[in-house]
């Protein structure tokens, strides 16, 4: 990351001179190749898991608790997971015009998301520190898609699947480290996706949208005859961003009296296919994604097009599932991944402009074993193993003659679990787990969760729930000399969640907890360094569905994050969250409005002078935002439609900067909208 106190045109370039964001992906493409010869399309079996946007109302009524995959890495409702968990399905997504994961987060209780006009930031319970997303771990169908660099995972259009191809999301709150080692800090997102026999055809979509963005995706799905079953979807993206933006830190005549013009451009394309055969699933998926950053970020020159990040990411997993019956349930994956990243570094005044090029590169592989016993039908016991290899970790800083930092590193890391699920009485579960984590050359890890989960009443859920994670220093955290006595990060968690369902149609929860986060690692005055904090808060949330089509969800989230170190309240923390999604039927089952608020709190806020020091800025101040979008379904046989209008009160806001800027607020968009036809065939 550059770090301007060390920098010296001349030209030298210190070793601090480094992107801290979500790095890299890779130059393998998935190859999917129908295995036998001759293959013939199959009717879909009576016993599929249903579509939700394919039932009826009445149907849609008639469901239970939703499910959920993540919490426990076994199927068991929501009811019975030891978390706090929101399961957000396709039908939603549709309903409210979400874009982007990021969008979708921003909706549920707990979540805020800032955005840098180079990438979206996800806090959690009141902690967002700019830096990559690395405190979330982010799934996608139980694979792992943070980087091995930051560590960092993308919720914006960098994120590597369609919002399409997304069955649901599955947003579990809480530390995970007990399953998932390394990340899962504040909680795991386990996005799903879409099957073959879900599709069952071709299915092709396009998107115009406000600054002349333009999106295409056309997709294949299908069960054949033999139990082959596949999905295939490619994506193109493109947007010229707003047009003028205006930073006063860059008003004189020599920087465009601060105007940043044609400098927010946004391009990405992306290829997912999964080919399943029995009890084997190959899955994989590429995107590619260029940005260009119009806030002279790292103390560049202000309204160069050359200031532009690629974010490229990929994976490929072969999967195993199989159910030895009495015996053991068996789960299985092996997996390589890639990032890379690049970015352009235009340096000096106007007149007189050095450039400098970024570069990192990561590739790992790993796999993972999990055996599952039931015991007396009653009770259920896991246990895990994981290795993973990142063996390549690079960095290099460089112009057209000189070299400045050329970084290379690997590591090893492997992980041991164990959980276990007990009925102890027919009302009281007992939830209890432990694992082991050699991360590298840090000191192992051993991280435990407990939960207790009662239901005192019919369709009422008590969970008391402790729990422990860490975050170990990343690749580009570590990468200095300076930086190695940073210790890895810890949290230790209690929380109180109360569930109840209100008559046949209202769900509500209350959820009381306390975060106690040692070690955090920030970067500061252009160093990494801890520091300890404390988070407070309470979410209450309420959801509601009516047979007539209406469908619901409001939440209030407070939330108190204090700096245990320095004292005082940490950046982009807002103590209060206020969400509403109400969707309600225009034309019974075929045409549906949707409405969403967003309000936010006031936020602090930093910057970075030009020598590199970290000072406090004016606060961003509250807000609150209105999208309405308007959505059908088989007006037209095999035809969706849907029109939105995002900040319809065109409310202006702002976020806190993320790292390195000169600004201490970036502002976000006025009012634009989105239209998105789908025809299936």
């Amino acid at each position: 990351m550059f770090n301007p106190r060390t920098f010296h045109i001349g030209p030298t370039l210190s070793r601090q001179l480094r992107r801290a964001i979500v790095s890299c992906p890779l130059a393998v493409v998935l190859s999917l190749a129908l295995a036998p010869v001759g293959l013939t399309f199959a009717a879909k079996p009576a016993a599929e898991t249903p579509d939700l946007t394919e039932l009826s109302l009445e149907a849609l009524m008639q469901i239970e608790v939703p499910k959920v995959f993540g919490a426990s890495k076994l199927e068991q409702k929501t009811t019975e997971a030891p978390s706090s968990v929101t399961v957000i399905n396709a039908d939603e997504i549709k309903r409210y015009g979400h874009r982007t994961l990021a969008d979708v987060l921003q909706s549920v209780q707990g979540f805020h998301v800032s955005y840098d006009r180079n990438y979206a930031f996800l806090g959690a319970r009141g902690v967002s520190l700019g830096d990559f997303n690395s405190r979330i771990l982010l799934l996608v169908d139980g694979h792992r898609v943070n980087n091995n660099l930051t560590d960092g995972a993308f919720v914006d259009t960098a994120f590597l699947l369609d919002i399409d191809l997304i069955d649901r999301v599955e947003i579990i709150r809480g530390p995970g480290s007990v399953l998932y080692g390394n990340n899962a800090f504040f909680g795991v997102i386990n996005v799903i996706t879409r099957t073959g026999k879900q599709l069952n055809g071709a299915e092709v979509s396009g998107e115009y949208g406000e600054f002349d963005s333009y999106k295409a995706r056309a997709t294949f799905g299908k069960l054949f005859t033999n139990g082959v079953q596949l999905l295939l979807s490619g994506t193109y993206y493109e947007s010229d961003g707003a047009d003028r933006l205006f930073y006063k830190e860059f008003n004189t005549p020599a920087q465009n009296n601060g105007v940043a013009k044609g400098r927010d451009e946004d391009f990405f394309s992306s290829f997912f296919g999964s080919l399943s055969y029995r009890d084997f699933t190959l899955e994989g998926a590429f995107s590619s994604r260029e940005k260009a950053n119009p806030t002279a970020q790292f103390i560049t020159t202000f309204n160069d097009p050359r200031l532009r990040t690629t974010d490229e990411r990929s994976y490929a997993a072969l999967k195993y599932a199989h159910s030895f019956p009495e015996i053991v349930d068996v789960t299985a994956q092996l997996y390589y991944d890639r990032n890379d990243y690049s970015i352009g570094y235009p340096v000096g005044d106007p007149l007189a402009v050095a450039f400098y090029r970024e570069e990192q590169a990561g590739e790992w592989w790993g796999a993972e074993l999990q055996l599952t016993k039931r015991l007396w039908n009653r009770h259920t016991v896991t246990l895990g193993a994981e290795y993973r290899d990142d063996f390549r970790q690079e960095q290099r800083v460089f112009d057209s003659t000189t070299v400045y930092t050329d970084n290379q590193s690997d590591r090893q890391s492997y992980g041991v679990y164990v959980q276990g699920e007990f009925v102890l009485r027919t009302n009281l579960l007992f939830n209890g787990g432990v694992r082991y984590d050699q991360y590298g050359d840090f000191d192992p890890a051993l991280n435990p969760r407990l939960a207790l989960i009662y239901h005192p009443f019919e369709k009422s859920t008590l969970k008391a729930l402790y729990g422990t994670a860490f975050r170990a220093p990343n690749f580009l955290e570590l990468s200095d000399p300076r930086f190695q006595d940073i210790q890895p990060e810890e949290i230790t968690s209690y929380e109180l969640v109360y569930e109840q369902e209100i008559g046949k149609h209202l769900r509500s929860s209350v959820s009381g907890f306390i975060n106690q986060m040692d070690d955090l690692i920030v970067l500061q005055n252009g160093f990494f360094t801890n520091f300890n904090a404390q988070t407070k808060g309470v979410e209450l949330a309420l959801q509601g569905f009516w047979t007539n089509g209406i469908r619901a969800r409001l939440s209030y989230s407070f939330q108190e994050t204090e700096d245990r170190t320095m004292g005082g309240n940490v950046p982009d923390s807002p103590a209060h969250l206020v969400k509403l999604n109400l969707s309600v039927p225009l034309i019974r089952e075929k045409v549906f409005a949707g409405l969403e608020y967003q309000y936010t709190s006031s936020r602090h806020s930093l910057y970075t002078t030009t020598t590199g020091e970290t000072l406090p800025g004016a606060d961003a101040a509250g807000f609150g935002v209105v999208n309405l979008t308007l959505f059908s379904q088989n007006l037209v046989k095999n035809l969706e439609f849907s029109a939105s209008v995002y900040n319809l009160l065109d409310c202006k806001y702002s976020d806190p900067a993320s790292r390195f800027h000169l600004q201490d607020r970036i502002e976000r968009d006025g009012r634009s909208f989105r239209l998105k036809l789908t025809y299936r065939f």
